[in-house]
């Protein structure tokens, strides 16, 4: 008679959540930042946490670490259960102990989370001297071994370097290094790669899987990107004003999601795919034409090396006519934005041509460039830096007609008008920027472009900042007012799935050279340079396809 096979019981959680409420100051939109929230983390799992701004997630990870900015922010109600032990009655000495030793955290911005005035290398020994009894030596030797486990080049090189003279990825490979220094049981990641380039946001995403089955480590992944969801979770927790509204394994909540808010959310998500409609077919000569544009920076190099050349714009050639959306795609430092300061004025070319309305931008001085400048207005990436806290809405938008001798009363009236095409209400006039929300400071500054009447409007990175629902207004909007008003427009993105879904035209970029351009249809489905290609297989969430029944939110 054989005997029967032993069952393994189900290894217990690493991290239970149990009713954890988190409450906000008196006066807030709402009382409770988190509400009742309940989930479990088990070893070996990549638990991603989805919702918007506002949501409650970062909140939810803060508890968990004990970060919570106190006193505006405190536990009223619940449990944190890390191996079984509530963390929310610990001491602070003993919470200091876990913090860092049993669970990590990566953050968004590695710049800000980061100390600008310490080497890499010492600010990774700092965990380790606090939290280990090795020596001086040993730890030394431990950051080299960290940073080359992250596929960072020269590790002994970045250990002596400070913060600042690495790139965005290279930064957040730091973050990820310093996390795993202490081998941590549960590594928790706050929105890792939303403001990284597509192949460096799957160079990250590839290395935290494979260090996550390497080590068999809990991770806690926040994101508002179903894309990266569909990479890499094995379940999802999707967050609405601080509750969690739908929990269950990746496959059911991606394909099969049951809340008509996760329905939208993934309906929000650009599809990566060339709109359906016809290819743009020029009626008129180029609105702008820009011919062999250069740019070189003289930076400095390393002690041996002196001073070398940044090529950042390689002898560009680009068109854009009237009624046009033409999308430059790229990495960071790949000359998208350069390229657009120049058609601006806000960087002077070391050579090439750039004709507008039938004058040589670039020969043209401060003053030759002034009557153009109405005419060609740019909405930048962060809204917020670029709108004066100190005015009201209504002032800002009415500032560049004034400027140029329209009647205050005349442009303030104006304002009110296209601060209403952009959606936004009657009282937004008389308000402050920062009594908007990211998607709202984004209309204003889309206004405040459209109040110069320009004919060719730069949008740089105009949405990459914005939780999914808001993108997909953003770019609903952008598209409407370049139909209605028919102006041509240059969107400058790393996300390739936008690109293809507003754009007419698409130049890809790399290194200063424009490396392929034509119709989107043609560039998404049959793109002839390897790095175009590169980029696509990049894009996160390749395997999977939204459903197409979304549902309303």
């Amino acid at each position: 008679m054989s005997e029967t096979p032993e069952i393994a019981e189900p290894a217990a959680p690493l991290l239970e959540i149990r009713g954890l409420t988190v409450a906000l100051p008196e006066g807030g939109d709402r009382a409770f930042a988190v509400e009742k929230i309940d989930y479990v983390l088990n070893p070996d799992e990549i638990l991603c946490v989805v919702g918007e701004s506002g949501s409650g997630k970062s909140v939810t990870a803060h508890a968990i670490m004990g970060l919570l900015p106190k006193p505006d922010l405190r536990i009223a109600a619940g449990g944190i259960l890390f191996k079984g032990r509530n963390v929310v009655t610990m001491a602070e000495a003993e919470q200091r102990r876990l913090r860092g030793h049993r669970i990590a955290m990566i953050f968004q911005e590695p710049m800000t989370a980061l100390n600008p005035l310490m080497r890499i290398g010492a600010q990774i020994e700092e965990a380790l001297e606090i939290h280990t009894d090795l020596g001086k030596a040993a730890r030394a030797a431990r950051v080299v071994e960290m940073l080359a486990a992250v596929g960072l080049p020269n590790p002994e090189e970045i250990r002596k370097s400070y913060p600042f003279r690495l790139s965005g990825g290279q930064r957040q490979r730091v973050m990820i290094a310093m996390a795993l220094a202490l081998k941590p049981d549960i590594l928790i990641a706050d929105e890792p790669t939303t403001a990284l380039d597509v192949t460096t946001q799957k160079q990250i995403l590839d290395l935290i899987k494979a260090i996550q089955r390497e080590r068999r480590m809990a991770v806690l992944f926040i994101t508002h990107d179903f894309g990266v969801v569909a990479e890499i979770a094995d379940r999802v927790a999707v967050m609405r004003h601080g509750r969690i509204v739908e929990l269950g394994a990746a496959e059911q909540v991606l394909n099969r999601p049951s809340h008509p808010y996760t329905r939208a959310l993934i309906g929000a998500l650009p599809h990566g795919r060339p709109a359906d409609k016809p290819a743009f077919a020029p009626a008129a000569a180029p609105i702008l034409a820009a011919r062999d544009v250069h740019k070189v920076y003289r930076v400095a190099g390393t002690r041996v090396g002196g001073r070398r050349e940044l090529v950042v714009s390689d002898h560009v050639n680009l068109d854009i006519h009237p009624g046009e959306t033409v999308g430059l795609v790229g990495e960071s430092g790949s000359g998208k934005s350069t390229l657009a300061r120049t058609i601006v004025g806000l960087v002077k070319p070391d050579g090439g041509r750039i004709d507008f309305a039938g004058a040589d931008l670039v020969a043209l001085d401060r003053e030759g460039f002034r009557p153009y400048r109405r005419h060609v207005q740019m909405v930048f990436q962060d809204p917020y830096a670029s709108l004066n806290p100190r005015h009201t809405v209504g002032d800002i938008v009415a500032q560049g007609p004034v400027a140029y001798g329209t009647p205050r009363a005349e442009a303030r009236a104006r304002a009110a008008e296209l601060l209403r095409l952009v959606g936004l209400e009657d009282s937004a006039v008389a308000r402050y920027p920062h009594e908007f929300s990211g998607g709202q400071r984004q209309r204003i500054s889309i206004a405040r472009a459209l109040a110069m009447e320009p004919k060719l409007l730069i949008a740089d990175e105009p949405v990459s900042a914005l939780d999914a629902s808001v993108q997909a207004q953003v770019l609903k909007l952008l598209a409407e007012i370049k139909e209605r008003l028919g102006l041509a427009m240059l969107f400058i993105t790393h996300d390739l799935r936008i690109a293809a879904e507003i754009c007419d035209t698409v130049g890809v970029m790399k290194l200063g050279k424009l490396v392929e351009i034509g119709p989107a249809a043609e560039v998404f489905g049959s793109p002839r340079h390897p790095y175009t290609r590169a980029l696509l297989d990049a894009i996160p969430g390749q395997g999977w396809a939204p459903p197409q029944d979304h549902g309303g939110s």
